[in-house]
């Protein structure tokens, strides 16, 4: 049987779900593909020593808010905004419908995807370049920029 790295199953799960994307056919299948290459690549972020998301967005909410919630709480509310648990996750509690902007959260499940495989590879591969240049064009990354500028260094991600 043949052995796979963690990391290219990552790998192959966002260039799937890239490919889904922008054939614009199934958004439910992009964010659990995105929510699954998260998983992956949150913990090979974490063991290169390196911040992944979801550390990144603990220490934004320990600046603007003064306290910096528990990982494990941060990661359960990250994948609930994007539609990962709801996707992954039906418990007695839960209803059987959900509201979703299948859209918009498979836009950001895969950008948070693709912000830990940059933390690890970088931007060169076609399909994050893909990704990051729509990101630009229809999120008026112009815009985002001229925010981004205006962060503390602080509250930057961490290279």
């Amino acid at each position: 049987m043949p052995r796979f790295h963690k990391f290219d199953i990552a790998r192959s799960q966002l260039v799937t779900a890239t490919e889904i994307f922008f054939n614009q056919r199934n958004f439910s299948a992009v964010i659990t593909l995105a929510g699954a290459a998260s998983g992956i690549l949150d913990e090979l972020v974490r063991r290169e020593g390196k911040e992944p998301f979801v550390d990144y967005a603990c220490r934004v909410h320990r600046e603007l808010a003064g306290r910096t919630p528990p990982r494990r709480s941060a990661f359960h509310h990250i994948e609930k905004r994007l539609g990962i648990s709801a996707h992954k996750h039906y418990s007695d509690k839960d209803t059987p419908t959900v509201k979703l902007d299948l859209e918009k959260q498979a836009t950001n499940a895969l950008v948070r995807a693709i912000s830990d495989y940059i933390v690890l590879k970088g931007q060169e591969e076609s399909f994050v370049k893909d990704i990051l240049q729509w990101t630009w064009q229809n999120s008026d990354g112009k815009a985002i920029m001229e925010r981004y500028q205006a962060v503390p260094e602080r509250q930057r991600p961490q290279k």
